[in-house]
């Protein structure tokens, strides 16, 4: 029967490509039919510098604001709905994002992504999804491949790029105010406002609230004995709000200088793509304090465990005591400077970040009031970065430039404490994981044109890292364990001077750290040649390196530096514009070899990285926009992934435990083979905007969009797999003749209330095989005023 419907969905999905490939076909070859018609020039700076998409040799989906806006994409995590190489989840805090099936889903504070998110330039060490709120947003370009050259840091898998709107020196305002399904509420608002011939400002605002959760959060009606299952209601669950701003000033003294001051601030609260239940078809269990080292509770909880009753896809099991949630507040600042000399341009780009947040998390997914993990997270950054480049009238382009980072992450400190504990005559323990890196990197790229028609790019980039790493455990007694008052004694020191501890980890071993600090030098490298087929096709190919530093895990910090990945990347493509510009087609094919790819593992139920050996991912992808009609466009795009481990022994599984039942054992198994997790084979977009104007009456926009992806491994160990998942949403605006600046639209995401979910977790104890669902069918309507 499984069988039979992977087979059917397949067959679907290439039924549907063929449908509207055909459909696209049929449409493009009848130009006499539209007048006025042709897709527009996208823009991108992919390479640094201003291009049209078409002309850039690398694979580059790009979407402008408006556009994303249309389709209802306000935040980053939903940009894989518009580029079917992306797949980005949310957990704990953050976003954790791939493209071509690389990347890593650890969200420990300190590790980085290796597919970085960039904000007007910036790279952001820590992807925290409430900065990447998508207000007032000029474009959004995903690059993929490595971009171990111009972007570097940590680009191994490629780049998101998000660009906000710049000020202008025309008076501009626009707000949406928009309700939806759950008591959600939003607001936008962004002006513009020019206060000099060569001075003007911009100013966003942006606030999300769904004050109504998809689910319930139950109780037992004995906790005792969970066969009874759970009680009838329960308060509302998967709920979150934030806030969020963004300034920007330009001042533009001369024509050849131009100085932008940017400057942010974000706030959220949120329950959403926090693990805090078991994986839909798997259970979990009631405490057990073999699986924690934690102090059992007789008549508080069954002894032994037992396995708790099933949930609907959208409840938890956490009871009164046991809620999670992820509280964050954060702001930043960013300059640029950009001055035209006489043979070049100099760029700088000057930038601080700093966020406060908590993760309040349960010692176990159940009902019981038993351990409590409160994780406060350290992420405070600054960057600077120098470019040289040519003019944009230069034959030969080519760039030149200088990167440092100074980035602190971890946990100052994971705090444990509850019955668990006290059980054990502890009132807290406070594990404290800090890594600091400093990067220094030079980086250069050129272009030279063979012929006019035929262009050779070579790039180069050294990158230097060091990271160092500071941790301790403190646990405090509670009064009378060893005396009157608490005592605190600190049980494990990872620093310069002290190692792990004794056999046990119990005492203080002086002497030098040979591991408490780690540098790793590596040199990246891009070589790219592209040929002209006439005016409107290009074909290229590109071979690069890409490189993602070592890093320590840092809850809790107790073992070296893991070692850094390297990917050698291979591309072939072709961009090309047909029939007078109403067809636009890109297809790429790709193949990426992995040493030492960071994975995710898990010991003694914390979270952390590890090093496979070696993998492998290869694939195909294409881009189809076709513009039939006037105010039609069409677009269709799809992927073919192969990603499978090479190489990796020792590689973390998991079992239900023979002795307590609902909790995991953690085992070890051989993944050499396996499929890489969050790697879809097949994935695919088909989306249709139509703008029709109506004399009159008044303009109106339909935007629709379906979203397909096959089932994938949700973990190295092909265990727990993430079903067929299709996605639709669709939009409906009408704008008055008699009102041309405002809006009416009302939209849905998820029409069908497909099931899915966004994250996934697995731990040895009776939090077990643990997730967090996506959104269900939303819907609701906005009010847009443009001036």
């Amino acid at each position: 029967m499984s069988h039979m419907f992977q087979l059917q969905h397949r067959r679907g999905f290439r039924a549907a490509l063929l449908s509207c490939a055909a459909l696209a076909g049929v449409t493009s070859v009848a130009p006499a039919l539209a007048q006025n018609v042709g897709l527009e020039d996208i823009v991108v700076t992919a390479q640094k510098r201003a291009e049209n998409v078409q002309d850039t040799p690398l694979s580059v989906t790009a979407i402008s604001g408006e556009k994303l806006a249309a389709q209802g994409i306000g935040t980053v995590q939903e940009l894989n709905r518009v580029d079917p190489a992306l797949q980005i989840g949310q957990s704990t805090g953050t976003v954790t994002t791939f493209i071509r099936g690389i990347g890593n889903p650890v969200t420990t504070a300190g590790n980085e992504a290796s597919v970085p998110v960039y904000i007007d330039d910036v790279y952001f060490v820590r992807a925290a999804f409430p900065f990447f709120d998508l207000a007032s947003i000029s474009r959004v370009e995903v690059l993929k491949g490595p971009q171990g050259t111009l972007f570097g840091r940590n680009a191994s898998g490629g780049v998101i790029s998000i660009y906000t709107r710049d000020p202008e020196f025309t008076p501009a305002m626009e707000a949406r105010l928009g309700y939806g399904n759950f008591q959600t509420m939003d607001g936008k608002f962004y002006g513009n406002l020019p206060i000099s011939d060569t001075l003007a400002a911009n100013i966003s605002v942006s606030y999300h609230n769904q004050d109504q959760g998809w689910g319930r959060n139950k109780r037992l009606v004995d906790p005792l004995d969970t066969s009874k299952g759970y009680k009838p209601g329960g308060e509302d669950y998967w709920k979150g709000r934030s806030f969020s701003t963004r300034g920007k000033i330009l001042w533009e003294p001369t024509d050849t200088l131009s100085l932008k001051l940017i400057g942010y601030y974000e706030k959220s609260h949120s329950e959403i793509g926090i693990y805090s239940r078991p994986f839909p078809g798997t259970v979990g269990g009631t405490p057990d304090g073999a699986h924690n080292g934690f102090a059992n509770l007789p008549g508080v909880f069954p002894i032994p465990s037992q396995v708790l009753p099933p949930l609907g896809f959208y409840d938890v099991p956490l009871g009164d005591t046991q809620k999670m949630y992820d509280a964050s507040e954060g702001y930043g600042f960013s300059g640029r400077v950009d001055y035209e000399m006489g043979f070049a341009d100099i760029v700088s780009i000057t930038a601080y970040r700093k966020a406060d947040e908590l993760y309040a998390s349960a010692g176990n997914y159940s009902p019981y009031n038993w351990a409590r993990y409160d994780l406060n997270v350290i992420d405070k950054q600054i960057s600077q970065e120098f470019q040289l480049k040519s003019k944009a009238s230069s034959k030969v382009n080519w760039i030149a430039g200088l990167y440092y980072l100074n980035a602190d992450g971890g946990f100052n400190p994971t705090t444990i404490y509850g019955p668990a504990v006290e059980g054990l005559g502890i009132r807290q323990i406070d594990i404290i994981g800090k890594q600091k890196v400093i990067s220094h990197a030079a980086f250069g790229q050129l272009t030279y044109p063979v012929t006019e028609t035929t262009n050779i790019t070579l790039g180069a980039r050294y990158t230097i890292d060091k990271v160092r790493g500071d941790g301790q455990t403190n646990v405090t007694f509670l009064p009378g364990v060893f005396g009157p008052g608490a005592v605190t004694l600190n049980t494990q020191k990872f620093d310069a001077t002290n190692d792990f501890g004794g056999a046990r980890g119990l005492t203080i071993v002086n002497g030098v750290n040979p591991d408490h600090e780690k540098k790793f030098k590596k040199f990246t490298f891009k070589g790219t040649i592209d040929q002209k087929l006439g005016e409107d096709a290009m074909v290229y190919a590109n071979i690069s390196r890409g490189y993602k530093a070592g890093t320590f895990n840092t809850l809790p910090l107790d073992n070296a530096a893991l070692q850094p990945e390297v990917i050698d990347a291979y591309e072939v493509g072709i961009k090309s514009e047909l029939f007078d510009r109403l067809v636009r087609l890109n297809v790429a094919l790709f193949w990426n070899d992995i040493s030492n790819p960071q994975v995710q593992a898990q010991r003694n139920g914390l979270v952390f990285l590890t090093n496979a050996g070696s993998a492998r991912t290869r694939g195909a992808e294409f881009d189809l926009t076709v513009a039939p009609a006037q105010g039609l466009t069409l677009r269709l795009a799809g992927s073919y992934l192969d990603a499978r481990f090479r190489d990796f022994q020792g590689c973390p599984t998991y079992a239900y435990s023979t002795t307590a039942p609902g909790n995991l054992d953690q085992l070890v198994t051989n993944c050499s083979g396996n499929r890489m997790p969050y790697a879809s084979k097949w994935k695919g977009t088909a989306a249709v905007n139509y703008t029709h104007e109506v004399d009159g009456t008044g303009t109106f926009d339909f935007d629709a969009s379906v979203n397909y992806s096959s089932k994938f491994n949700w973990d190295a160990d092909n265990l727990i797999k993430e079903p067929v998942r299709i996605l639709v949403d669709g939009a409906i605006g009408f704008t008055p003749a008699s009102l041309e600046h405002v809006t009416l639209r009302a939209w849905v995401k998820n029409l069908t209330n497909r099931k899915y979910n966004l994250n996934y977790y697995a731990q040895a104890s009776g939090s077990a095989f643990s997730s967090a669902p996506g959104a269900p069918r939303t819907y609701g309507g906005e009010l847009v005023f443009k001036f």
